[in-house]
């Protein structure tokens, strides 16, 4: 199948030429995020030609699809000119830099006084959800016709397979943990500017944001108690409330290296808002360091992003492990933390959408159907990155949220507004401990209630981020290792409606704060 159209390389040209390739793409059925990124890369391509040729020339614009593959060609006369080598050093790096982030590789070849680009697409890759729940259908269905084998056949399975498997992701995964955390609440940090773009949105923003995390996560750990009645542990008080006492000045490190070395989420926490903070408030001085911690970052998240690629396999071997050690009751205990999360959700919906209403003075039908849009796509894809444009539009068009408030406090909120999005690892934290029998005091909810909150916030954006935080939490919590595939099967599901939950809320919260500081547009919110 081929598709054709005649281009004119001017920059009208290449703005007609880019809209309409993102119209054969589109139609093709490619994501939104990779037709952003070809188009990037296809107008660098087109803007090189334009600045290399003095006159205007036309070219032919050729999307092609056979046997699954699909490639996009521009074939123009002229003398031999490679676009991806523009003459400019400055542009050939900038070039070359777009090329590696967004992974196309066009190929360019002259002949016969013809120029050729050939840009290939790349193929629709497998939603990550549907991969992770054919793993778990797999080895649930694995697990279960395991109870029929032999037991020396199962012990030797395990023993000589799927206990390395599973040892050697968590050993590799491990080894970014605290990097990934570290960079990711530094560049966070920094992200937000300067100390004046911080008083433009208003400390007393992000101090409601991470007061709300903390109150929203007590609150759920609170109920989680008391649905949750795990074996208590007999040492008395006065030893749970040293515990505490050791964990909160435990937070500052001996020293910078022994955190990293030890896994201890909190002094790395610590170390990395202390770090940004100042980096944020020096500017300039020290701008060559921030931009060598994002791209730290960067190198860092690729490095997880390619280890958690091999998550699918720790998942099957560490579930089949666990089933039949267990056997099939296991399963039986899923109902109750996902009973439990739904429950919670609900009650959080009801109370803030109720404040938010009487304060605001707008109809409860009203506001539930201007936020349903961006509530369906993070329920239905658990990713607040995909639902990041339509919550913008909303803020501003729906419920009359100055845009200077929107575009600081979405990006910011959708890190340090993470009430409902704790509520994941205190579910799945206290049913692995009530899987495992662990024995708890006070302590130990105190504990989960600090970690988690501070987990929700520093979660990393990338796949796999809450894993990595899941295995933290375990760590900190005394739970065993073996536990984090029961851990990411749970997450997985409770992840949707954490996210469409988290959504929804961020909304109210934006639109209650926009009240506070004068920014809310009344009349587009009731209407």
């Amino acid at each position: 199948m081929e598709e054709e159209m005649k281009i004119s390389l001017t920059r009208s040209g290449v703005d007609a030429a880019s809209d309409t390739v993102q119209q054969w793409l589109e139609e093709a059925g490619k994501e939104h995020r990779d037709i952003a990124l070809f188009r990037v890369v296809l107008e660098d391509m087109l803007l090189n030609i334009c600045e290399h040729t003095d006159e205007a020339r036309e070219a032919e614009m050729f999307f092609l699809r056979s046997f699954g593959r699909e490639q996009l060609r521009i074939r123009y006369a002229g003398d031999r000119f490679d676009p991806r080598k523009p003459a400019d050093n400055e542009i050939e790096a900038y070039t070359a830099s777009l090329l590696d982030r967004t992974g196309i590789f066009p190929v360019w070849r002259w002949r016969f006084g013809h120029n050729e680009l050939i840009l290939p697409v790349s193929a629709a890759k497998k939603s990550a959800e549907l991969v992770m729940l054919g793993c778990i259908a797999a080895a649930i269905a694995v697990g279960l016709l395991g109870q029929y084998i032999p037991e020396t056949i199962r012990n030797s399975v395990m023993d000589y397979g799927l206990l390395y498997l599973s040892g050697g992701f968590l050993n590799l995964l491990n080894t970014f943990i605290g990097l990934m955390i570290f960079l990711t609440v530094i560049t966070g940090i920094c992200g937000i500017g300067s100390t004046a773009a911080l008083g433009k949105v208003g400390k007393q923003m992000m101090i409601r944001f991470l007061v709300t995390t903390f109150a929203t996560c007590g609150a759920v750990t609170a109920g989680a108690y008391l649905l949750f009645p795990l074996a208590r542990d007999s040492s008395g008080g006065g030893a749970g409330f040293l515990t505490i006492l050791d964990m909160l000045f435990g937070i500052l490190p001996a020293n910078p290296v022994k955190p990293f070395l030890d896994g201890n989420t909190l002094q790395i926490v610590f170390m990395a808002v202390l770090i940004g903070i100042i980096l944020l408030l020096t500017g300039s001085q020290t701008e060559n360091l921030r931009k060598i911690a994002a791209e730290a970052q960067f190198v860092v998240m690729r490095c997880v992003t390619a280890v958690c690629m091999l998550l699918p396999f720790y998942i099957f071997s560490s579930l089949v492990t666990q089933l039949w050690i267990a056997g099939p009751q296991m399963l039986a205990r899923f109902w109750k933390p996902l009973a439990v999360c739904v429950l919670f959700s609900v009650i959080l919906l009801a109370l803030y959408t109720a404040y938010t209403c009487w304060k605001l003075k707008v109809k409860p039908a009203v506001l539930a159907q201007k936020l349903m849009p961006s509530f369906i796509i993070g329920l239905s894809t658990s990713s607040s990155s995909a639902a990041f444009t339509t919550c913008m539009e909303i803020n501003e068009q729906k419920l009359g949220i100055d845009k200077s408030l929107s575009g600081m406090g979405l990006p910011i909120g959708s890190i340090i507004f993470a009430g409902s999005y704790s509520m994941m690892y205190v579910l799945a934290g206290a049913f692995m401990a009530e899987c495992y029998g662990i024995h708890v005091d006070i302590a130990w909810w105190v504990t989960m209630w600090i970690v988690c909150s501070l987990l929700a916030i520093s979660t990393p954006p990338v796949a796999g981020g809450n894993i990595s935080c899941l295995s933290v939490m375990m760590l900190q919590l005394h739970i065993p290792a073996e536990g984090l595939a029961l851990g990411v099967a749970l997450a997985m599901f409770l992840d949707f409606l954490c996210t469409g939950t988290k959504i929804a809320l961020l909304h109210m919260e934006l639109a209650l704060q926009a009240d506070h500081m004068g920014l809310l547009n009344y009349e587009t919110l009731r209407k």
